[in-house]
């Protein structure tokens, strides 16, 4: 099975995940962001965000996600407020709950008869109840008005509340998806720090961190950076080419060359 493109810490598949998953050897963390399956037809893109299979689809994914992740792993999954109800019952099937986490993202979609929606969920699940976490890997800043309640020491913990990372806009300056025409080249690329602090935490360096929808390759770059294995598969080429890009942009600021 020939990557469409490799680096010396990872290999980007283009095909089919459901093909190509049980070729690939275990890994220590899924961490991914699937289409949402919400009829929505992206700008300047022929795809239309439906299939109605869509779930049936998700449970056979996240079972063979199941049968290659180590019993230490963890998965991180992104996706929709507005399917909630949907996404437990299916990851609950799989995997060992652990927490919701919520992203503010500042969505844009304000529909007529319901709140606005303003926050993305991460579902945070776990093989076993054997697991990376590295705690302290990353802190955040003393807030303004932080409370120090009872005396209580203001450590920075990161919270499951993730409201210090910007959504990607239209516009948006390279590395985060480019630019053309002032759209983005990927219509809902992950930010590449919100794909950093999942990582940074659930893994440790040279561990092996799987995207199967790795659209504009956020999760790649992202563990370029961090100095850990990766493997990204993605059905459509025009985002593989993106993400090569992408990728190999990032070497060359780390002067570490692809091959």
């Amino acid at each position: 099975m020939k990557p469409y493109y490799e680096t010396k810490l990872g290999r980007l598949y283009h095909g089919d995940c459901l093909e190509i998953m049980p070729e690939i050897e275990p890994v220590d963390l899924v961490l991914t962001d699937p289409p949402y399956n919400e009829n929505f037809h992206y700008r300047g893109s022929n795809f239309v965000d439906y299939r109605e299979d869509y779930f049936d689809f998700l449970k056979t994914v996240l079972s063979g996600a199941n049968n290659i992740l180590k019993n230490t792993g963890s998965v991180y999954f992104k996706h929709s407020s507005r399917q909630i109800n949907k996404i437990f019952p299916i990851l609950e099937s799989y995997f060992k709950f652990r927490n919701l986490i919520i992203w503010i993202s500042n969505s844009q979609a304000h529909p007529k008869l319901n709140y606005d929606s303003y926050y993305e969920p991460i579902y945070f699940y776990t093989k076993t109840d054997n697991y990376i976490f590295n705690k302290r890997a990353e802190l955040r800043d003393r807030p303004k008005d932080y409370w120090s309640g009872e005396g209580k020491e203001f450590i920075g913990l990161i919270t499951n509340c993730w409201y210090d990372i910007k959504k990607i806009q239209a516009g948006c300056l390279n590395p985060e998806g480019g630019k053309e025409d002032n759209l983005k080249l990927h219509p809902c690329s992950m930010p590449v720090a919100l794909a950093s602090r999942a990582i940074n935490i659930s893994t440790n360096k040279k561990d092996i961190v799987l995207d199967m929808f790795s659209g504009s390759g956020t999760t790649a770059v992202a563990c370029e950076k961090l100095n850990r294995r990766w493997i990204g598969i993605e059905i459509s080429e025009e985002y593989c080419k993106i993400a090569k890009q992408r990728i190999k942009q990032e070497l060359s600021q780390k002067k570490l060359p692809g091959f």
